[in-house]
């Protein structure tokens, strides 16, 4: 079953030695959710360079993901009054992500390619090179559509709105560390006992209010999840296991900054929660990838021209759905480990109670509706 595979990869880790016990007590502060925005803004602003010069399968990739991730931090800025624009911001963050993604299918596509390919008899390799030449020219005219619309976008410009910098030079002391936020799927803190930057908290936004907001929305992020994985069921219906994989996301990622702000460890729930997630992603690239095959094959210019390798793409089609569908049968049913709800549970307690030691009522009515 998926869930017994599922917890192997979860238990609790050794302890840690002494002498990282010993280090780990020596680090400074935690960081605040300003220093994760303006980290995440800088990295974003990082990439975006990268993917307007190169295009490259990396810096599209992280790119992509910083959105997310940025859009998770940012929604913790969001109060009912919204006086700094969060859901604007929101907003666009989204589109940028769905402008990148048209790009990073066609690097999953071809990453999984060429997998099949170095798997088969030489005979096969004319099919694989005519799909892999064509995803490539696909790959690269989707590129240069999706850099003229990342053209203008103003990282800076967001900043600012925010009421952060991203020019601000870093405080440096020797034997200091910076924070530092990473755009992948593992964030990598570096703490810093330095003096934090001015423009490294949000104007007329109190932690406490922040904190109210934090376990608010991990509560409700929570029971969506929780909800959808109690409904789940063996099912090929690519809009019902996306729905279930972005509630995964969305309780991971408020987790790791939860967390990462210092409210308490959550590692073995996200664990758990990336697994899921990841499970569910090879489904949707196959899912994708079976699409587009047969959106080449069925133009009437490609069968005619390429009758016989045409047949050959399509068998592949169908020892992809293959694989497809014994992914599903794996990962179903979802039972999600206690472990997820107690951990997200005892952080928003945290959270609630650092929000209410003052001014709390008042703060807790400021909160959206959603």
């Amino acid at each position: 079953m998926v869930e017994s595979k599922m917890a192997l990869e979860i238990e609790t880790p050794p302890e840690a030695p002494e002498e990282i016990k010993q280090e780990e007590s020596k680090k400074g502060p935690p960081p605040t959710l300003g220093e994760i925005v303006l980290g995440q803004l800088k990295t974003l602003r990082e990439y975006h360079t990268a993917v307007m010069e190169s295009g490259d399968v990396e810096s599209v990739h992280k790119m992509r993901v910083t959105t997310r991730r940025l859009q998770a931090s940012l929604d913790l800025l969001l109060m009912k009054d919204d006086e700094i624009g969060v859901r604007s911001l929101k907003k666009r963050l989204r589109r940028w992500r769905r402008w990148l993604s048209t790009v990073r299918n066609y690097d999953v596509f071809l990453i999984i390619i060429n997998k099949q390919s170095s798997s088969r008899r030489p005979s096969q390799a004319p099919k694989f090179e005519l799909l892999k030449t064509l995803l490539e020219e696909r790959r690269r005219l989707r590129m240069e559509k999706v850099r003229r619309k990342l053209e203008q976008i103003d990282i800076a410009g967001i900043a600012e709105s925010l009421g952060l910098s991203l020019d601000e030079p870093e405080p440096e002391s020797e034997g200091d560390a910076s924070t530092v936020i990473e755009a992948d799927d593992s964030t990598v803190i570096e703490e810093t006992t330095t003096p934090r930057p001015a423009g490294a908290s949000f104007p007329g936004m109190d932690k406490k209010r922040i904190a109210l907001r934090s376990a608010t929305r991990l509560e409700q992020r929570l029971s969506e999840f929780l909800s959808l994985a109690a409904d789940s069921h063996p099912t090929a219906d690519p809009v019902e296991l996306h729905e279930l994989r972005i509630a995964a996301k969305r309780v991971r990622y408020i987790l790791e900054i939860v967390s990462e702000i210092g409210y308490g460890d959550a590692s073995r729930g996200l664990n758990w929660l990336r697994v899921l997630q990841d499970k569910i992603g090879d489904w949707h690239d196959l899912e994708s990838l079976e699409e587009e095959i047969i959106d080449i094959v069925s133009r009437r210019g490609f069968i005619k021209a390429n009758l016989s390798e045409g047949s050959r793409i399509l068998q592949e089609a169908a020892h992809l759905r293959k694989k497809k569908d014994a992914l599903v049968a794996r990962l179903f049913p979802v039972r999600v480990p206690k472990n997820v709800a107690a951990t997200s549970e005892r952080l928003a307690r945290a959270l609630r109670r650092d929000g209410m030691r003052e001014g709390g009522q008042n703060a807790a009515s400021n909160e959206p509706s959603v």
